[in-house]
Parts: C-alpha cells; structure tokens; sequence
C-alpha cells in the first residue's frame, strides 16, 4: 500500500530530518575518541578558563611592553592637550583595557557538536535557496566534529539577484554557528577600508575597525563577518579602496597577522568566517574573487513555497504567534514577490487584519499590503501579486 505525503513540506522536512540522522551517525563512528569532543591543548600560560579550544589573538608580552614604553611608545599623552595626543590617550586607554581583561588574549573557537550540526542542516527549511552553501558548511562542520578539530570555513561569496535573502541567510548562519556576527555594508564605504583596518592615532576621529572590535571585545577568535554588496565600493579616491585590506584578511596566512592600525598590534584574523554577499562579482578585481569560493544562488519556483511559510512565521514569531498560517491560496497570490518584499508585506498585512479584529488573514489583507508597498513605485515597476490580478480583471469589465 502506497502512502502519499499529506503536505509537500512535511515530506521534506521528514526527509531532512532522515538524512540528518544518517549524517550524524555516520559522523560518530568517524570521531577518534568514540564521540566525545576533543580538546585542543593549549600553553599553561594564562590558559582561559573555559570548555573548548581557544587561541591568544595577540601577544600579551608584546602588548605589556608597550605600556611599559618599552615598544616604541614614548611618553604620556594625556599631558597634552592635541588632537593626536587625545587619540593616542584613546589608543592606551584600550591597551589597558585589554591588558586588564580578565580572558587575557584567549578567544574560542569552534568544534561543532550534534546539536550545531542539526541547526546548520535546518537551514535548508527557512532558506532552501541556499541549499548548496549550507551543504558546504554542513560538510565542514562534520569533518570538525568526527576529528575533533576546530572548525574553518574559507571566505565564500554568494551571488545571487536582489532580494533574494542573502542578508537574512547570513543572519540566520550566525545564529545556527552560535559566534557574534557583524553585518559591513560595501556601498557605504568611500574611504580606504578603515571600517575593517582602524583609523590611525594621528587623527582625531580614529577609532579600531569592526575586525579588532570583534575579537578584542568578543567572545570567538572565529565571529562570522557579512561583507553586503562586496561589488558596491564607492571611494573617493579610486587608488584607495576597501578591496586593498580585503587582499590581505581574506588571504589566511596574512591574516593570522592582521595589524588594526589603531590597535597597533599584530591580531590573528585568520579564523574568522568571512561571507560576502554581491548580485554579481564582475566589478571585483579578479585577485579578491580568487579568494573567494563563490555560490550562484537562483530563486526555484519549487521553493518559493517553503520560503513563503519560513518568511511568514517569522513574522508571526515577531508579534507573538497571534496569527494562523494563511490558506494555501494567500501563499500561491504571494508566490511572485521576492523573500525581501515578502519580509514587510506579512507585517503590513498583519497589521489590516488587526485593525479588522481578527488573527487571521484574508486576500483583502495582502492586497492593501501591497498597495502599501508599491505606493507611488507604479512608474518604477508593475504590479505584482493581488495588484496584477485585480488590474487585469478591471480591463476585462471595462
């Protein structure tokens, strides 16, 4: 007797959910110790006191010696009263800091463990478009879970139309990797890269960049970095680009000794887990894409349902689960718009039904949501969904 799946989801997430078991089993009879997770030995010397491998992100010799001026610091410069000296007084000011924290120079890393495996792998439930990528990290965290050795993952880029949901996909990366995330807009930066390298002392706004930030003040030697739109650089100065530093973090051996030019201090880069984002890698300098593994992501119609119902429980997620999943003829209306536009519509959409009293919603709802979001746009692009059907049934009254 054949059974037939009641609902093509449900068929798929039990498939899933049959070769994630699978995976892991398999996994286990791989691992050295029989399952237990090994530890990576580390210098007794100021050894964190914590579970899991870690590693000294800078030289805490070196870093003494500085604030003993014993480094190539000379003075005071809280004496003065400059620009400069004030930005050097900031400079130390974080080398106490540092000097002062109580993990020393030790960040974690990462060994993935069952349950990290099976939150990578539920990706494919909420972002089936990214099937591929997942796949990836899937494999690499399987392979740092059956040698007990810290998990890598090589910059990657995935390229793909606008609004598809890459941004959202790298959101959801850093949640199931469970490491601190940074999101750095490309398109904003008009300057050399100080955003990723710091700002030097010698200027009066100087700061770290976001990659010192992360490490010195987080918890990972290994956070997850989104570079959004890496095609979309607009410095002033076209011989200076953020593309420059990029040659060197995303190029492991240079990073592992990264100098932040505020820091002032050689910091081990080399573990993080960069992601970059493009709608396409033709404006990038060919030596950037050579350091990148680069996924071609399509939005598949087969898909598009399995994303909708992800998209719209997350927005019921947001107002507390007070709605009922939709019907699927609300689904297949929504089925044109991309995972961008469909992030707003369901808030929008959810908010008419409220203003009616009910927790659910019907087509008028979707409708309005999406007169709300083409609202003065109808030169800019056409209808689509509700509009596109109600357009074409007035023409055919008419």
């Amino acid at each position: 007797m054949s059974i037939t799946p009641q609902d093509p989801i449900e068929a798929y997430e039990n498939r899933r959910h049959l070769d994630l078991q699978f995976l892991l089993a398999h996994l286990r009879d791989q691992r050295p110790d029989g399952g237990g997770t090994q530890s990576v030995e580390q210098p007794a010397r100021h050894e964190p006191d914590q579970a899991g491998p870690s590693i000294e992100i800078y030289d805490a010799d070196r870093l003494a010696r500085r604030l003993g001026h014993g480094d190539g610091f000379v003075g005071d410069p809280t004496e003065n009263g400059g620009d400069e000296d004030t930005a050097q007084a900031r400079q130390v000011k974080l080398w106490n800091r540092m000097q002062s924290d109580e993990r020393g120079p030790w960040r974690k890393l990462v060994i993935p463990d069952e349950a990290m495996i099976a939150r990578l792998a539920g990706l494919d439930v909420i972002c089936p478009q990214f099937r591929e990528v997942t796949a990836w990290i899937v494999r690499a965290a399987g392979l740092s879970f059956a040698t007990g050795t810290p998990l890598r993952l090589d910059p990657a880029a995935v390229v793909g139309p606008p609004g598809i949901g890459k941004t959202f996909y790298a959101g959801k990366l850093a949640g199931a990797l469970g490491v601190p995330s940074e999101v750095m807009a490309m398109n904003l930066m008009t300057d050399r890269g100080a955003a990723f390298s710091g700002l030097a002392p010698i200027w009066r706004a100087s700061s770290p960049g976001k990659v010192a930030k992360l490490l010195i003040e987080g918890s990972h030697a290994c956070p997850l970095i989104v570079i959004d739109e890496i095609e979309k650089a607009s410095p002033i100065n076209p011989s200076e680009t953020p593309e420059n530093v990029l040659h060197s973090l995303l190029e492991r051996e240079n990073a592992a000794r990264f100098v932040d030019e505020f820091v002032d201090l050689p910091i081990r880069a080399d573990h993080i887990f960069w992601l970059a984002t493009a709608n396409s890698l033709d404006p990038l300098p060919a030596s950037i894409v050579d350091r990148l593994i680069v996924f071609q992501v399509e939005q598949k119609a087969a898909e598009m349902l399995v994303i909708q119902k992800s998209i719209f429980h997350e927005a019921n997620l947001r107002v507390g689960q007070c709605f009922a999943e939709p019907g699927m003829a609300l689904f297949e209306a929504t089925a044109r718009h991309n995972p961008r536009t469909l992030s707003r519509l369901w808030d929008i959409a959810m908010g008419f039904a409220c203003e009616q009293g009910r927790r659910h919603l019907v087509a008028d709802d979707v409708r309005k949501a999406e007169q709300v979001l083409l609202a003065g746009k109808e030169g800019v692009r056409r209808p689509i969904g509700f509009i596109r059907s109600m357009s074409k049934g007035k023409e055919g009254r008419e």
